[in-house]
């Protein structure tokens, strides 16, 4: 300045506020708090997914004990049946041919104990590692004590406002918020902006004069931005979240149908297994007391072994 060099010293405070007159900013925090509650729904899905997992594979569990009773039972029967032969045959009775068939169902009924240990030790791994447990721990989880004497009761009216609780169908109900906020929001970038600022601060050149009355500033007005080149984008952007939007229900539509024809599914099937249990207990029944019969006969000399394995065939299936 003049030939010399100055410094220019500003120090200032400034307030802008947005006046909202087109429900642009309340539209912007809709849509965040959509997003938000969603993400909060999606993980209260996943902590149910691993609470089903669990108590699947504990039912899994008690039904491969179950069945390990099953096999253990069978091995006695053939290690009776087994005795009774060699008995036979040292009374001369039968031959080493019914011998030898006794003998293979004894290593049979073990080899089945065997691959049902290793199904056990595979699915308490499976449960240590859902409940975030070592694998270390899992020969310490318990056998399963549930023996339901009969399946659970459903109540007779079921409301179909009850799916309205399930998460994932939680979750995206808070999308389609989300994405009507954001409808609103580009919307609203159709019409101007107002900004109304308010600034005050000291502004000199030179260090000695910058807190003298005379450098102090005011500044106070409306800033109105007008999107008068952008209609194009701002269409773009409407077309796009509209799309978002539809999407967003047609995805939950979906997901309630899918929901609802669960339900339906395990409805009919929970009917119709209480159908084939009262028919298979019948049907073992029968077929126990066939094999009993079978016994006798072939201890009284009456009946042959063939007879016999059939019948246990028959249980064991059974």
């Amino acid at each position: 300045l003049a030939g010399s060099w100055q410094w220019a010293n500003d120090a200032g405070v400034s307030i802008g506020y947005e006046a909202d007159f087109w429900g642009k900013n309340a539209a912007l925090v809709s849509a965040a708090a959509g997003r938000v509650n969603a993400r909060q729904a999606e993980a209260q899905a996943a902590t149910l997914a691993v609470s089903v997992a669990v108590t699947q594979a504990y039912l899994h569990l008690d039904h491969l004990f179950a069945l390990r009773d099953l096999a253990e039972q069978e091995l006695r029967q053939r290690s009776r049946i087994l005795e009774l032969v060699q008995q036979r045959v040292s009374a001369q009775l039968d031959s080493r041919a019914e011998l030898r068939q006794a003998e293979i169902g004894v290593p049979a009924a073990r080899g089945q104990i065997a691959a049902l240990d290793e199904s056990i030790a595979l699915t308490r791994g499976q449960i240590a590692a859902l409940t975030g447990q070592g694998q270390d721990s899992a020969q310490a989880i318990a056998r399963p004590a549930l023996r339901l004497q009969r399946a659970p009761g459903v109540p007779a009216n079921l409301p179909a406002a009850l799916l309205g609780r399930r998460p994932e169908l939680v979750a995206l109900r808070w999308q389609i918020e989300a994405a009507s906020g954001e409808i609103d929001v580009a919307r609203a970038q159709f019409y101007p902006t107002v900004n109304l600022s308010l600034s005050a601060g000291l502004s000199t050149l030179g260090f000695d004069s910058l807190v003298r009355s005379g450098s102090r500033t005011f500044g106070a007005g409306p800033l109105i931005t007008l999107p008068l080149l952008d209609g194009g984008r701002l269409r773009s952007n409407l077309a796009v979240r509209n799309a978002d939007y539809d999407l967003a229900v047609e995805q939950y539509n979906g997901a309630v149908l899918e929901a609802l024809r669960d339900v339906t599914a395990q409805l009919t099937s929970l009917r119709w297994l209480g159908q084939r249990v009262s028919e298979q207990d019948q049907a073992l029944e029968a077929a126990e007391q066939a094999y009993d019969l079978a016994e006798q006969r072939y201890r009284a000399g009456l009946g042959n072994f063939v007879q016999v394995l059939i019948a246990e065939t028959q249980v064991v299936a059974q």
